[in-house]
């Protein structure tokens, strides 16, 4: 269990489309099993992505708003652990899904962003991607 990395929404698009779907393929999968890390505890599991896919396939579609809805719910509910408020749950992400998207992309993934800051700084972990480098090494 180490430190979570904060995403980002651009980069995600940008990697999407450069490999034709398979790193968001990648991204949801890790993005599940780091909300199961930072939720750990509150009796709840999120589904393997890979599972997600195949219901989504057999339900046309369906499921990937259920799995959607179940992610915002459970990242809003646990909020409050590490001194947060999601204004946005499951019902709110849903419908940005609807109305586009990305709009539904960009509300978990922000909310997860607050989430693993908050995780990394209370159990003292850094976000490796995000640390600046020091060309002389000094520490402050």
């Amino acid at each position: 269990m180490g430190a979570k990395i904060e995403r980002s929404i651009v980069g995600y698009y940008f990697y999407s489309i450069i490999t034709l779907g398979i790193y968001s393929l990648v991204f949801w999968g890790k993005y599940s099993k780091d909300v199961n890390d930072l939720c750990e505890g509150d009796g709840k599991k999120t589904m393997k992505f890979k599972y997600v896919m195949l219901l989504s396939i057999i339900t046309v579609g369906i499921f990937w708003f259920v799995w959607r809805y179940q992610l915002a719910k459970r990242l809003k509910e646990n909020a409050e652990r590490y001194d947060l408020k999601f204004r946005e749950g499951g019902v709110a992400v849903v419908i940005l899904t609807i109305l586009g998207i990305i709009f539904g992309d960009y509300v978990l993934i922000k909310n997860f962003n607050k989430m693993a800051k908050a995780y990394n700084d209370y159990n003292g972990l850094t976000d490796e991607a995000n640390e600046k480098f020091d060309l002389f090494g000094d520490e402050e």
